[in-house]
């Protein structure tokens, strides 16, 4: 970082702006549903390709290799059965519940697993800090993963410490808790290979974007535990009796 002005080098602004890039092409895969166009840049820039030369062995890097296989299955003009079937894949994950995958924070971060709780509302609260709000909470609640994403790229793309920082913590407290399990899940469940490797993109580039972020900023990453996550205290060992060392009856 620059000390001086707060703002990254170089070196870190480019880093920046190819790590948003990346962001803001997946958030345009969780958003809505693919049309042909969007078919047809993601395979004329081999997106896939991207993210594997992006991501490091192993950490993602076969991912991005699914994504490239994915796209190259289809054909250069899909038909309207390709697109119905990549349109009821995006329903079942983020519209119909059909794969038991909510895309807003509350669920998973709540015990009573139900939407519009606390963490709606603190997000409302960062988005409001940036002078930013959703369009529409009852049809798309703050906490949805695709909100909470365009954030965290708004971040980025300002380049600043205190944003970089802000991202940081952001991601910490609301994204990283639940959405690399989610996308794991799609991974798993999806029946097209676009929303499988898709999924498996959320888990993947999530983390390596927030060890940039640590790397730019200093900011240790602290993932906040899901319930159930907390590790129970520890029950106190029973002392061995041995007779003649402690009081007996």
């Amino acid at each position: 970082m620059d000390d001086q002005s707060g703002t990254p080098d170089q070196e870190a602004v480019e880093a920046l702006g190819v790590g948003a890039q990346a962001l803001g092409l997946l958030i345009r895969l969780l958003d809505r549903e693919p049309d042909a166009e969007l078919l047809s840049a993601l395979k004329e820039m081999r997106a896939g390709d991207f993210y594997a030369e992006l991501l490091p062995v192993g950490r993602g890097h076969e991912a991005g290799l699914a994504l490239q296989s994915a796209l190259d299955s289809l054909p250069d003009a899909p038909d309207q059965q390709v697109l119905d079937l990549l349109a009821a894949d995006f329903a079942d994950c983020f519209l119909t519940h059909g794969y038991r995958l909510s895309p807003n924070g509350s669920v998973w971060m709540m015990e009573e697993r139900l939407e519009r709780q606390l963490p709606m509302f603190e997000v409302r609260e960062w988005y409001a800090h940036y002078g930013l709000e959703v369009p529409d909470w009852r049809i798309r609640s703050d906490d949805h993963l695709v909100h909470q994403l365009q954030f965290v790229q708004h971040l980025m793309e300002l380049s600043e410490q205190v944003a970089l920082v802000d991202a940081a913590h952001f991601m910490d407290r609301h994204v990283l808790p639940w959405a690399p399990e989610m996308g794991r899940r799609m991974a798993q469940r999806c029946a097209t290979p676009l929303y499988a490797a898709t999924g498996a993109l959320v888990a993947d580039l999530l983390p390596v974007l927030r060890e940039l972020l640590a790397e730019l900023t200093g900011v240790a990453i602290s993932i906040a535990p899901l319930p159930g996550d907390k590790p129970h205290p520890k029950a106190p060992e029973r002392e061995l009796y041995i007779p003649g060392a402690a009081p007996s009856w």
